[in-house]
């Protein structure tokens, strides 16, 4: 039987990675950090991951990237990390079925509240 929780985080740079460190292990949870699309995709098929945080800066504004995470793992709670927040684009990233919008600008506590909720599925 499978204990720890499983986080995939993908950003460019391990900013997310670094500041989640602490919170993973206070929570017994194996964090996965990759820095491309390509590799988040080889994550997600070698590995069971129990949510995904996905800063938008990877995706450039590629929207369907996420259809695609969605085609492979349809339950796959996604938390897309923004900068700054446009309603065009977080309306699209919502309509891709992704489980939580954070804005980086509210904190770290916003953040991992929404992992802990995803990874009870709530």
């Amino acid at each position: 039987m499978r204990e720890k929780k499983s986080l995939l985080i993908a950003e460019p740079k391990p900013s997310l990675c670094l500041e989640l460190n602490i919170f993973s292990r206070i929570n017994d949870m194996k964090m996965i950090c990759v820095n491309t699309l390509k590799k988040t995709l080889q994550a997600i098929q070698n590995n069971i991951i129990d949510v995904l945080v996905l800063d938008a800066d990877l995706l450039k504004e590629d929207v369907d990237f996420v259809s695609i995470i969605k085609g492979m793992e349809k339950n796959l709670p996604i938390i897309i990390c923004a900068e700054t927040n446009t309603p065009e684009l977080e309306s699209k990233f919502r309509q891709q079925g992704i489980f939580f919008y954070h804005i980086k600008s509210f904190g770290m506590n916003d953040l991992e509240m929404a992992i802990l909720n995803a990874i009870n599925k709530l």
